[in-house]
């Protein structure tokens, strides 16, 4: 593996608690070689594509967010492992503002809302009835993973692209403040500025 920054993603299942699943992309498994507790995947051309740690003392449930101790812990492992991969880590919950709302043409109670996120404008599919023109909100880009270890990635939303979510309290707390509107952050928020959701899930509820 290259030195270059490695987006991974990482999948945990209740049934085989002491197990991290990494996936670094998508392409199916090969082979698969067994390295002290730790298993190798590679794919066709013997590329490593992902690593299943074993006897991992974290209990998890789905996709699981990178945070401070699941990083530490990975790099801890790749690094006795002898990998020479840079996690990638970037925060993928931002600012946005809703740029230009149209009305889905086959969905009526759906919105294709233009989204500026500071460096570019992005299409998200929504049907909060708060959305409109101009707010300013939270918004979980492709590779994001909510509290309730749902991963958002790039879709298809009754036949339109989707780049992400527009997030309401529901989302950004795992269901433990079950508000659907969506987030409106206050005004002179800087589109594209990461948001910590933990801190902001806190601060309104």
């Amino acid at each position: 593996m290259s030195n270059k920054k490695t987006l991974i993603r990482v999948f945990m299942h209740n049934e085989f608690p002491e197990i991290m699943m990494i996936k670094f992309n998508d392409e199916p498994v090969s082979e698969v070689k067994r390295a002290n507790d730790a298993v190798l995947l590679y794919n066709s051309e013997s590329a490593l594509i992902g690593v299943n740690l074993l006897k991992v003392p974290v209990a998890k449930n789905g996709y699981v967010e990178l945070d401070e101790t699941v990083e530490l812990l990975i790099k801890e492992r790749f690094s006795a492992l002898n990998l020479g991969i840079d996690i990638d880590s970037p925060s993928n919950f931002v600012c946005g503002r809703i740029k230009k709302m149209d009305v889905h043409p086959t969905h009526p109670n759906l919105h294709i809302c233009t989204v500026d996120i500071g460096e570019k404008d992005i299409s998200i599919v929504c049907s909060a009835k708060n959305a409109r023109e101009d707010m300013l909100t939270v918004v979980a880009l492709p590779n994001a993973i909510l509290p309730d270890g749902t991963l958002i990635s790039d879709g298809i939303v009754a036949g339109v692209k989707s780049q992400g979510m527009l997030c309401s309290l529901l989302e950004i707390t795992g269901g433990k403040k079950p508000v659907r509107g969506l987030i409106e952050l206050p005004k002179g928020t800087e589109c594209g500025s990461v948001l910590d959701i933990a801190g902001l899930g806190e601060a309104l509820c």
